[in-house]
């Protein structure tokens, strides 16, 4: 069965594929979730849906190598261009090598 907020049917990490207990990754981070140019862009329910179901290794990892909120609404609002962050897509691939 999908996700319905990701629509993956994978039970693990969407980044990583690790079986681990997730947490939601909201690619809008919720800090910009009533700035006014966030809600014209993307509307109040898409940046509350879009996310992904992360390990903590990856989600951690993300929150670190990008830390400025405004920086992941903007340029890395998406899994595709997540992952085309260089450390982001190291990061990962150095997980996926965990336990």
């Amino acid at each position: 069965m999908a996700n319905e907020i990701t629509g993956t049917t994978e039970p693990g990490c969407e980044l990583c594929g690790r079986v681990k207990p997730l947490t939601f990754h909201h690619l809008i981070p919720c800090a910009v979730h009533r700035t006014k140019r966030f809600l014209a862009r993307f509307g109040k329910e898409e940046m509350q849906t879009r996310g992904l179901n992360l390990c903590s290794l990856c989600h951690n990892g993300i929150h670190d190598l990008i830390p400025k909120e405004k920086e992941l609404a903007d340029k890395y609002n998406t899994k595709v261009l997540l992952l085309a962050h260089p450390g982001v897509a190291k990061h990962v691939q150095w997980v996926k090598k965990q336990k």
